[in-house]
């Protein structure tokens, strides 16, 4: 009975194990067992290179098709922005061309391209896709103009920021005050870029300018001619509509600049500003003599 028993439920077994830890916990270990983590380490890195290899062949095929393909052609350029630079010389500056790819154009570059001319002071250039390049251009703001006395003579813009930024030509726009009796500082070979922030010769006449720009109805920027510089008198302000000097003189110009919009009120309400020879601000600390011509 034993034997019938164990032929037919103990079966041997079917390798020879041996058993490892010999300790309380006991486990069999199979000789047969081999490590397979080289081959599939193998296996995965092959897979990986191929992969690799396919998304570049990709890559390199939708490449070639977009250079090939009218879908991102560019078609239109469109211009903001602009004020005294025409579209035509915005787009000469830009030399882009129409038909080029899109994604080919590097914004930066049109950007330095456009930046060459005195009268952009910063510009910005973005894709629109598919087919649109968009280029908003921002111009210096003129507050005046500066007549150069001199060597190097000449007429150029004075920007809000204080900077000569362009000369004058012909057919531009020139209904601006202008600022006579400057010269170039020493060693100054031309008047582009010349920043004058700092520069106490023409300091009263830039503050009078800034100060009308607030646009005061009485004293408006636009009414202003002339403020030529006298290195003995400071300041003399001439208005577009009366011919008189204002002699403006040295420091304190803001508050000057109101004292003379309270009398040009009253002259104005009063029609009192016919005959009027000149006004003196500079004869006595807080008083001012007007001249009046012989009838």
């Amino acid at each position: 009975m034993l034997r019938q028993f164990r032929s037919h439920y103990v079966q041997p077994p079917a390798q020879l194990r041996i058993r490892v830890n010999m300790g309380r916990y006991q486990q069999p270990t199979s000789l047969s067992r081999r490590p397979k983590w080289n081959f599939l380490l193998i296996k995965r890195f092959f897979f990986l290179l191929i992969l690799v290899m396919l998304c570049a062949v990709t890559v390199r095929l939708g490449k070639r098709v977009l250079e090939h393909s009218d879908a991102f052609a560019l078609r239109q350029v469109a211009i903001q922005g602009n004020r005294m630079l025409t579209e035509t010389q915005i787009r000469t500056l830009a030399a882009i061309q129409y038909g080029k790819q899109l994604f080919s154009i590097t914004p930066e570059e049109v950007e330095e391209r456009i930046c060459q001319d005195a009268w952009v002071e910063q510009v910005e250039v973005e894709r629109a896709w598919p087919d649109t390049l968009l280029i908003k251009v921002f111009e210096h703001r003129p507050l005046a103009m500066i007549n150069i006395e001199g060597k190097h003579s000449g007429l150029y813009y004075l920007g809000y920021d204080e900077t000569l930024f362009a000369q004058v030509e012909p057919s531009q726009d020139i209904d601006y005050p202008v600022i006579t009796g400057f010269v170039l500082p020493a060693g100054r070979d031309t008047a582009s870029a010349l920043d004058l922030t700092k520069d106490t010769v023409t300091k009263d006449a830039r503050t009078f300018l800034h100060v009308a720009a607030r646009g005061n109805p009485i004293l408006p920027l636009q009414s202003i001619s002339e403020i030529h510089i006298d290195a003995e008198r400071g300041i003399i302000v001439y208005l577009v509509e009366h011919p008189f000097p204002i002699y403006v003189g040295y420091g304190n110009v803001e508050k000057r600049y109101y004292q003379l919009v309270v009398l040009l009120e009253r002259f104005y309400r009063k029609k009192e500003i016919e005959g009027i020879k000149e006004i003196r601000m500079d004869y006595h600390e807080g008083r001012i003599l007007v001249a009046r011509s012989e009838p």
